[in-house]
């Protein structure tokens, strides 16, 4: 009896202390994430992905912040839908765009405990009026892609836009013809 009276205890403590050390964690739980440029996530599942990942924008490609520190504000429609508001200092040519914070749900795809480390975040990183008289982009007759705010158009949308405008202009171009062709021919013919 005296063995079982010493032994509970000592697993109590060592099941404790191996909670402590558990790379499981809540994400409603997480209140703000750290990123950092050139880092990998942790990874138990699927692959590692870059903590910061620029994925569209004016500016993809000019900068890359160093640090991103991404807030948790709260949930939408149930805590494990968090919401979550990114911060990073960039130059004044630069703002950030949408960011989508990615964690490795621990034993399945939407579990609500994440692998702790295996957060990263897509973002996008958009020129700003100064950015664009600096690098020259967007602005013009057919403005900045990357600005629009669903996103870049797809190779089908700008084919289907050419194809309008050319169909559009060769409509305009048969109305002048055939208001040049019948005045030249005059009242008579």
């Amino acid at each position: 009896m005296h063995l079982v009276s010493f032994l509970y205890p000592a697993l109590l403590a060592a099941s404790g202390a191996d909670a402590l050390r558990s790379d499981k964690v809540k994400l409603s739980n997480i209140q703000s994430l750290t990123l950092r440029k050139g880092l990998q996530t942790s990874a138990r599942r699927v692959d590692p992905i870059p903590q910061l990942k620029c994925v569209g924008g004016s500016a993809r490609g000019l900068y890359e912040p160093e640090v991103m520190r991404c807030k948790n504000s709260g949930s939408d429609y149930d805590e494990n839908s968090i919401q979550w508001t990114c911060t990073a200092s960039l130059p004044e040519e630069f703002k950030l765009g949408s960011t989508d914070v990615i964690c490795e749900g621990y034993d399945y795809p939407e579990d609500p405990y994440i692998l702790k480390g295996s957060c990263g975040v897509e973002y996008r990183l958009i020129l700003t009026d100064r950015g664009r008289e600096k690098y020259g982009k967007g602005g013009g007759w057919s403005g900045d892609d990357d600005d629009r705010p669903d996103g870049p158009r797809t190779t089908g949308e700008k084919i289907a836009g050419v194809l309008f405008w050319m169909l559009f202009g060769g409509v305009v171009l048969w109305m002048i013809y055939s208001a040049l062709r019948n005045r030249a021919q005059g009242p008579d013919g």
